[in-house]
């Protein structure tokens, strides 16, 4: 006979208060759930696995102070620990490669070659006590762990088919390839970024170079520029000047282009003056230049020129 349960569930509905403003609030309600029947194989499956968990455990203790009173105690018993953790982990490794048979060939002989060696080692610590029916049992202790471990991993593996095999083997690749692809450009963008650093770094290290190269500004020049530059700055309300006027029909008179401030400072260059001495001359002819264009038009030019700076 089927089984329900009552679960509790919340919907949305209208509500009105005094018949004016409709709102919708949450009301509680119950649905029957069919409650499923127990699965006795899992139940049992799990029992076996805490049953043999349990009797590992005890496996452990028994091979950690054997091994460790061997080993002269103290720091031995955590040396003791290896012997039967090693082969726990081959273990869990034989789990998590239960659908490829060939992964999980290599740590289930692993596990047994590593229970071989803490079987060993109990063993040679029952023999040098003369001890031999403890010796025997003792090595048995984790070699029996094993075997229930393996009979539980027998139940629970499911054997796929060859088709079965090669298919989940094909989409495992695939999953692969796109976990290497991304793997890759991950490395390939931190290198791009690492490159782009390096450059950045670099280029700033050949403004400062060029900078010491230039010098710094001469004083006087600085002061004269900062005050032709607050001159400019404070607002002066200008007369009319009565001066003539171009008529409609006069003939304008051409105004000569001044040269840019590249040209002045090629003409400097060219000349033979220092990148120092060709910025003073600019500042003194245009003197509402600002001195680090100048400076930095300067360098540009001399850049361009090839002539090493001094």
């Amino acid at each position: 006979m089927l089984k329900y349960r009552q679960e509790k569930r919340t919907r949305l509905v209208e509500h009105s208060a005094d018949g004016q403003t409709v709102h919708q609030v949450q009301q509680e309600y119950t649905v029957p759930v069919p409650v499923l029947p127990r699965d006795v194989d899992e139940i049992a499956v799990r029992v076996a696995a805490g049953l043999v968990l349990a009797l590992t455990a005890v496996a452990v203790v028994w091979s950690t102070v054997s091994i460790g009173e061997e080993l002269g105690g103290g720091v031995g018993y955590a040396a003791a620990v290896v012997f039967d953790v090693s082969w726990l982990v081959t273990l869990l490794l034989e789990w998590l490669a239960r659908f490829d048979p060939v992964k999980r060939a290599f740590p289930r002989k692993a596990g047994w070659v590593l229970v071989a060696i803490a079987a060993g080692a109990i063993f040679w610590h029952g023999a040098n006590d003369s001890m031999w029916a403890l010796a025997v049992v003792g090595a048995a202790v984790s070699v029996v762990s094993k075997l229930l471990w393996l009979a539980v991993f027998k139940h629970i593996d499911k054997d796929l088919s060859p088709a079965d095999r090669q298919w989940v083997a094909a989409e495992t690749s695939a999953a692969n390839a796109k976990l290497a692809v991304a793997g890759v450009r991950r490395q390939a963008a931190k290198a791009e970024a690492r490159a782009r650093l390096e450059l950045l770094a670099a280029e700033r290290t050949l403004h400062e170079v060029d900078a010491l190269a230039l010098g710094p500004v001469p004083v006087e020049v600085a002061e004269a520029v900062a005050e032709h530059d607050e001159h400019d700055a404070e607002p002066v309300d200008a007369e009319p000047v009565d001066g003539p006027v171009n008529s409609a029909n006069s003939v304008r008179t051409s105004i000569e282009a001044t040269p840019s401030i590249a040209e002045l400072a090629r003409r400097q260059l060219m000349a033979g003056a220092e990148p120092r001495d060709a910025v003073e001359e600019i500042l003194r002819q245009v003197p509402d230049a600002k001195v680090e264009s100048v400076a930095a038009t300067v360098r540009r030019e001399n850049k361009r020129i090839r002539r090493p700076y001094l």
